[in-house]
């Protein structure tokens, strides 16, 4: 289940990305976007994330 929310929120961000972002910058954006996603993710999944943001 925490992984189909994951995916729900991550694709719910892009969207709203795309929302605002005109033409041939929305490539840059989703791709800036997904980078940020990926380096959170993998920052929280190494134990790096600091404690205090943990929710559970």
């Amino acid at each position: 289940m925490d992984i189909a929310v994951s995916v729900i929120s991550l694709l719910l961000v892009l969207v709203l990305i795309a929302r605002g972002v005109p033409g041939r910058n929305l490539l840059v954006a989703l791709a800036m976007a997904l980078a940020v996603v990926v380096l959170v993710v993998g920052i929280e999944r190494a134990g790096l994330w600091p404690a205090s943001f943990h929710t559970h």
